[in-house]
């Protein structure tokens, strides 16, 4: 009887202990997990035909945190953009909570990730708190990184807050030219770049882009596209960022070599984005590279997840400073 009784406590505990964690909006699931779930969510709109990062922004501003104002990177704005909600702003339902706010009935929850890190003495196998990690030699540590998952809400589905929100700005965007301009000519250290030849490339050897002259593209937004893509190319070279794919060049269609073109198209969402240009065009063969991309997203749980960081960090390093 006492066995039975001391069973029955702990699954009445453990019980317990799961209805709490289902309140929490954070979770810690297996990398997998993660990467099955942001995968489908957008491979459910390529398959449509909608290619997040040729979204432009919404005039009300990037998706944030209406809490902390804090924008939402890498994987999660493209997931936060392609849902186009009336918003740009979530918040956790923790937050909502604590704000005297309620979610309305059968309002879903969107997933949002991020990485997380732990340390572990390589003797011991002894989780290291972070706050202590300098007390102990480099080599004597071993750190692994996790992703981690919370679930937040577009404010549209959050009753009881009085919202306040900044106004839409009006006319107070640099013109768009300027801005594309303003991207190239105050990057540190940028390639060179020529129009000689009738084809856009970065060639990492001479450390070049080449650009068909300007009379050749339909709209001047068009060219600005096609430079910001060979310009996020070349953030890959190993005097910047060192990426495979660039440093160490692939052959046309090779797992490396799609990846890097993904790297780039994102890279190049975000910077269209940024100097305001309409993202409405396509680059060359962009029918072709989207087929390319769904076939690879379904064999390559992580590939989405690790372009979208891989993205983020060629935009910061143009730009010097993150918009976003």
């Amino acid at each position: 009887m006492k066995t039975t009784a001391k069973t029955s406590g702990k699954s009445a505990k453990s019980g317990r202990s799961a209805a709490r964690k289902k309140t929490t909006s954070e979770t810690r699931i297996s990398p997998y997990d993660v990467y099955e779930t942001f995968n489908r969510l957008i491979l459910e709109r390529l398959e449509q035909g909608i290619i997040p990062w040729h979204q432009p922004w919404s005039v009300k501003g990037m998706p944030a945190n209406y809490l902390t104002k804090k924008p939402y990177r890498g994987i999660n704005l493209w997931i936060l953009l392609a849902l186009q909600h009336e918003s740009p702003y979530y918040l956790t339902f923790k937050q909502a909570e604590s704000l005297g706010g309620r979610i309305k009935k059968g309002a879903k929850a969107i997933p949002v990730c991020y990485w997380n890190f732990v340390y572990r003495h390589k003797e011991t196998g002894r989780n290291i708190p972070a706050e202590l990690v300098r007390d102990y030699p480099i080599d004597a540590l071993i750190k692994t990184c996790f992703l981690k998952e919370y679930k937040i809400f577009p404010i549209e589905l959050i009753e009881g807050i009085d919202w306040e929100l900044p106004e839409t700005p009006v006319d107070n965007w640099i013109p768009a030219i300027e801005q594309c301009e303003a991207v190239y000519a105050e990057m540190l250290n940028p390639p060179k770049l020529i129009h000689q030849k009738e084809e856009a490339f970065y060639h990492p050897q001479l450390d070049l882009i080449n650009m068909p002259p300007k009379p050749r593209f339909k709209t001047a937004e068009g060219y600005y596209a096609v430079l910001f893509h060979e310009l996020v190319h070349s953030t890959g070279s190993e005097n910047r960022l060192n990426r495979l794919g660039v440093a160490e060049m692939d052959y046309f269609g090779s797992s490396n070599y799609c990846k890097e073109e993904l790297i780039a198209e994102m890279g190049a969402g975000y910077l269209c984005g940024y100097t305001g240009i309409e993202n409405k065009y396509l680059i060359d063969n962009q029918a072709a590279y989207l087929q390319n991309w769904i076939a690879q997203l379904k064999n390559d749980k992580q590939l989405l997840i690790e372009a979208a960081s891989k993205a983020q960090k060629a935009v910061d390093y143009i730009l010097m400073t993150c918009p976003f």
